[in-house]
């Protein structure tokens, strides 16, 4: 070791000397630091390779179901004006976030971006799933795979369509049978003279297909262009041949008895599909609806439609600029034997979004209702009269495809993080375990060196990562993080205080 080195260990060895505080005076606690806009967030000292984004909380929550909020940060990132430096690039991700908009995980994209976050069943554990890949923009679509987490983020399953297709990013279904519902795009060439295009045109077919995610063998499928004409969509055709003819464009699929419900954007449609045969049981809205629209509910260029145990069904609706003008969660009673569909409900947000793209609108219990207002950049959750409850955005240029409230208990299995600073008369450490959800506290451990570390404070968590400020010098630090009794779920490698 070099004369360099040795001085160096001295020194911390002798600022380690100073006499401990009692821990119950020792130190102070602090979250992440909120701006006078309300804005959370900070470059992390403890994780400096996560760069989650910013969140703004515009209406605090209040009355909200439990639960965290999954969101999938997508988009080139701008410096923050808030901030009084330019931080980090954001990393494109999946993110489970409080509701003081404080991340609890944040998982990087390892290849492209990532969407569509949620909870769901598998094998009877719950499971984090998501979409990674690459987008194709224009039209918007994805490239890609399903990734499935445990409750330790471990991968423990990778579903792709069959048959040489890639799975896009709009829609992944686990179901109780241990199969996935999923969606493909397949590029074929189709005369579009009869719908004003033209001959040999290039059509983006979709495929829905349901896979075994245990085998990876394809159970069904169906393509668009066998039920679907091309005259059902409200999609312009291109007069290039060579560009894409988005037309129907599905983003969202329902197991429904013994059919599914897909939504069809480019349609204003959700079809109900025979699992037998693929044939369409019904339209419901779009140009060939088999259904009369009641007063306001009709709805345009939609998503995430699902049907309810009360037989309503719930969609977003992206609305059209020149039509309703603003977009919406919206619930139909949809009466098959009368042949009807009625409004139920229709929650816009506070600023009268106007989504041009994705969205989502999850049901809750208690009558609550949750929103990722896709294409603009905002996440609401609703009381059962359609009261704001809770309301948010990206503070920065980001968005997510869809936003949901789901309960998940994580236990990450790697080790607390931690960092330490000198400052003037306090030692600041700096904790976080990234994706432990059942932290409630943290015990800082400070000492001489690696080996002779003592416990000088106990503190609440704060936000992903706790400040710490402990009273005097210390060369060495270490955390412990304590769930509500008490216990000790973890402790992090001792460190150098520099």
């Amino acid at each position: 070791m070099s004369a360099n080195k040795l001085d160096r260990r001295s020194v911390l060895r002798m600022l380690a000397a100073a006499p401990l505080v009692p821990a119950a005076l020792s130190g102070t606690a602090q979250a992440a630091p909120r701006s006078s806009a309300g804005v959370l967030g900070a470059d992390l000292v403890s994780r400096p390779d996560l760069h989650p984004p910013l969140m703004e909380i515009i209406t605090p929550a209040a009355g909200t179901e439990p639960g965290h909020v999954l969101l999938t940060p997508t988009g080139a990132s701008t410096m923050d004006v808030n901030a009084p430096a330019p931080r980090a690039p954001i990393q494109p991700g999946s993110m489970l976030m409080d509701d003081t908009g404080q991340a609890v995980w944040f998982g990087p994209a390892t290849e492209g971006v990532n969407f569509d976050l949620k909870v769901q069943q598998y094998q009877g554990k719950p499971v984090l799933t998501f979409w990674e890949g690459k987008v194709v923009v224009p039209p918007g679509f994805g490239h890609g795979k399903f990734v499935l987490l445990d409750e330790t983020y471990t991968r423990i399953a990778e579903v792709a369509p069959v048959n040489g297709l890639t799975g896009d990013l709009h829609e992944f279904i686990i179901t109780p049978q241990g199969t996935a519902l999923l969606i493909a795009y397949r590029e074929v060439r189709v005369d579009t003279t009869p719908v004003g295009g033209q001959p040999n045109s290039k059509v983006l077919e979709n495929v829905v297909q349901e896979i075994d995610i245990a085998s990876g063998e394809l159970v069904f499928e169906w393509n668009s262009l066998e039920h679907v004409g091309l005259d059902e969509s409200f999609y312009p055709v291109p007069k290039d041949p060579e560009a894409f003819h988005d037309y129907i464009h599905l983003n969202a699929i329902c197991e429904d008895g013994d059919a599914l419900l897909i939504s069809a954007r480019c349609t204003h449609a959700v079809y109900r599909i025979d699992r037998r045969n693929g044939d369409v049981k019904w339209r419901l809205c779009g140009r060939k609806s088999d259904f009369t629209m009641g007063d306001d509910a009709a709805f345009a260029w939609q998503h995430d439609v699902r049907r309810h145990a009360d037989g309503s069904i719930s969609l977003f609706d992206n609305a059209d600029a020149a039509g309703r003008g603003k977009s919406r969660g919206m619930t139909l009673n949809v009466d098959e034997s009368a042949k009807t569909a009625t409004l139920l409900r229709s929650a816009e947000s506070p600023e009268g979004l106007l989504a041009p793209n994705q969205g989502n609108a999850q049901m809750l219990p208690n009558g609550h209702m949750f929103v990722g207002w896709g294409g603009k950049p905002y996440f609401s959750e609703f009381g059962p009269n359609n009261e704001v409850l809770f309301h948010g955005r990206f503070a920065e240029s980001m968005g997510s495809y869809r936003a949901y409230r789901a309960q998940w208990v994580g236990k990450p299995t790697d080790a607390p993080a931690v960092a330490g600073k000198p400052g003037d008369g306090v030692t600041s450490v700096y904790a976080s375990w990234n994706g432990a959800t059942e932290v409630t506290g943290w015990r800082v451990l400070a000492g001489p060196d690696e080996q002779d570390l003592t416990p000088v404070l106990d503190a609440p968590k704060a936000g992903f990562e706790t400040k710490i400020d402990v009273q005097g010098p210390h060369a060495f630090a270490a955390v412990e993080a304590l769930d509500a009794s008490g216990a000790v779920l973890g402790r992090s490698a001792a460190v150098a205080v520099a």
